[in-house]
């Protein structure tokens, strides 16, 4: 995952100045009361010296706990240094004092995302827009995320998937039949979302009598490119496209008028 600037918008972090304040003019020593405190820490931050905003956190934290501004910047502090574990442990101290504090919700999101803890990141973030569905900052580190994740190969999984690809020319004429080599799926909750929603779907016995729920879909289009060797299941977040289950051929060629029938089949052991 791309590292996420403590700067960035999605960390959903706002610090506040106090005047012109500069970190080279200030020690720990200095500063009188919390209010100045979060004014030098935050010039400390502006300046890269991460560690020593730390203590004036840690400072503002000793006189009160519950100061939820100094707990979420110190925790996207601790994300910038890497100490995501540490980090998260601050965002939740906040949502024991406000459990729908979307700031907090949206920073252990990205602190969670950083440990590969990928479903449990989503759900963060489903919760941060539940509050406030409107944010664009919070659906849009959502978008990025699932379009940046990377997919897991599908053998041996809870999904097989199977794909046919036909193709015909614009008089009807077959072209080709294929059959994919390997797929993919995204392994978060939203797969099984897209699996129930998208698909056909009835109860089947396996050659291994095993009960599968067995999932069905047929696409046609006329394809934009000349040559084809991916196929996706789609879901659009927010503007983007994500991959959520993906399928390879050999490479299909094509020409202008061409139709292609990708026929979906996907099997789900019932447990």
């Amino acid at each position: 995952m791309i590292k996420i600037l403590f700067f960035a918008v999605t960390c959903f972090v706002i610090l506040s100045f106090v005047g012109n304040v500069s970190a080279q003019d200030f020690v720990l020593e200095r500063g009188e009361n919390v209010q100045e405190w979060h004014s030098i820490a935050a010039a400390l931050i502006s300046n890269g010296r991460y560690e020593e905003s730390i203590k004036y956190y840690d400072r503002i934290l000793e006189i009160n706990p519950e100061d939820q501004k100094a707990l979420l910047n110190k925790g996207s502090v601790l994300i910038e240094l890497d100490k995501f574990i540490e980090a998260i442990k601050y965002y939740d101290r906040i949502l024991e004092i406000n459990p729908n504090n979307v700031k907090a919700l949206a920073s252990k999101g990205i602190a969670l995302s950083h440990l590969q803890l990928y479903d449990e990141a989503l759900i963060v973030l489903d919760k941060a827009l539940s509050l406030e569905p409107n944010n664009k900052l919070i659906k849009e580190k959502k978008a990025n995320f699932l379009s940046g994740a990377t997919s897991v190969p599908a053998h041996n999984s809870i999904y097989d998937i199977n794909l046919r690809v036909t193709v015909r020319d614009s008089s009807g004429n077959l072209i080709s039949v294929s059959e994919s080599t390997n797929t993919r799926y995204l392994p978060y909750y939203i797969t099984e979302k897209v699996f129930l929603e998208s698909f056909d779907k009835r109860d089947v016995i396996g050659s291994d009598g095993k009960k599968y729920v067995m999932g069905e879909k047929t696409d046609i289009f006329e394809p934009s490119d000349d040559m084809l060797g991916l196929f996706a299941i789609t879901r659009e977040t927010d503007g983007y496209i994500v991959n959520v289950f993906e399928a390879f051929t050999p490479m299909v060629l094509l020409e202008k008028g061409d139709t292609i029938k990708a026929e979906w089949m996907i099997f789900k052991e019932i447990i």
